[in-house]
């Protein structure tokens, strides 16, 4: 403890607290007063209050990360605990073994760096931070670290390699390429994968809204179908499928849907029931009514269709596409070049977020409008 006369007349005391219990690194207290006396009892105070202040526990990364996970489960439904998961794995495996207590905040934002620089999308990064930021609120409310050092992290901006393989992804397919996807898929021999690109296609579903469709939400005469649910595969290490709500509020709707769908579903309607007449389906299954299934009756991995898709992109040439989102994507794109209003758009694909249908809206007139250029220019060309 020392104390100095100031240059204004007033005193300046200096005193140990107790040393960080995590570092063992002497932590002192400064406080000023009119006089020696009140100086040296403002730091005595202080050196008390941070001493008493609570010390955070040490825990293990990985620890924390699985005490959080445990409660989270019962705050969410099971598709944001996966996408939490996925965002988390790479952090722990690198940092899962460090005391969360040591972490700094440029160790978090390095982390965060170099998940951009391994070519990673703006927004997977964010979704990254948002996770941590989870994670390390929880443990500040536990006690096991001292704050929320993730508040203090940027999002690094995307380089530019990064930037232009994510320019370079097509945002849909284009007429030929349609018709040579559905003429690879109807040739593929994979059981109803033509019926099931088609009613992508066709309607905008998710696939995992695709794939969570009973018979009882299709009325085949109307041309309807209700959209209510989605289908999600559980974690590996428990297995399985469960119905959940669809992705947002405005995911429940209803879509109607085209004369070829309809006599695709017709066709599948009439082999469901022949299989439930020979007992191929399992009235007890709580699989029973799914539109489609696998050959054992089950649901449908979305990760299967996605790998057969991709295969008949690489057959026919369609370069830069992957999955099975680009399908709605597609049927969007269809829409606004039947010149169907932006509201109608997000109703009928379940767009909450204006953003997302709004991208593609303006990249395809956009194109619509080079197109109209084109022409006028071409025909302006004969009187030239």
């Amino acid at each position: 403890m020392y104390c100095r006369k100031l240059n204004n007349g007033k005193w300046s005391c200096t005193t140990d607290a107790t040393p960080n219990p995590l570092t063992g690194q002497r932590r002192q207290v400064t406080r000023r007063g009119d006089t020696k006396k009140e100086a040296l009892q403002r730091a005595q105070v202080a050196a008390e209050e941070l001493s008493k202040q609570r010390q955070p526990q040490k825990r293990l990364v990985q620890e924390v990360y699985d005490d959080w996970l445990n409660v989270y489960r019962e705050t969410v439904k099971a598709s944001s605990v996966k996408a939490r998961m996925v965002a988390m794995r790479p952090f722990i495996d690198k940092h899962g073994n460090h005391l969360i207590s040591k972490l700094q905040i440029n160790d978090i934002q390095k982390f965060l760096v170099e998940r951009r620089d391994t070519d990673i999308s703006k927004h997977h990064i964010a979704s990254t931070r948002t996770a941590l930021n989870l994670l390390f609120e929880f443990a500040f409310k536990n006690d096991y670290v001292e704050k929320n050092i993730v508040k203090d992290t940027v999002i690094p901006k995307a380089n530019k390699k990064s930037q232009q393989l994510v320019n370079s992804k097509k945002k849909y397919l284009e007429k030929d390429e349609i018709q040579s996807f559905l003429s690879g898929v109807k040739s593929s021999g994979r059981r109803n994968a033509y019926p099931l690109a088609l009613t992508m296609l066709s309607t905008g579903l998710r696939v995992g809204e695709v794939l969570a469709l009973t018979w009882d939400d299709i009325d085949l005469e109307k041309h309807r179908l209700v959209v209510s649910k989605t289908l999600f595969e559980k974690a590996s290490d428990e297995g399985g499928f469960e119905l959940v709500p669809p992705k947002t509020e405005d995911s429940n709707r209803t879509v109607s849907f085209n004369q070829d769908l309809a006599e695709e579903l017709k066709r599948m309607k009439v082999q469901y029931n022949k299989e439930k007449l020979i007992g191929l389906r399992d009235p007890k299954s709580e699989w029973c009514n799914l539109v489609f299934t696998g050959r054992s009756q089950q649901p449908v991995r979305a990760v299967t269709i996605a790998a057969v898709f991709n295969k008949i992109y690489k057959a026919y040439g369609i370069e830069d596409v992957s999955g099975t989102h680009i399908l709605r994507h597609t049927h969007i794109t269809m829409l606004v070049e039947a010149g169907v209003d932006l509201p109608v758009i997000m109703e009928r694909v379940g767009h909450s977020n204006i953003n997302i249908t709004l991208d593609i809206y303006t990249h395809v007139t956009k194109k619509m409008q080079k197109q109209s250029d084109d022409k006028i220019n071409e025909y302006f060309r004969q009187f030239i």
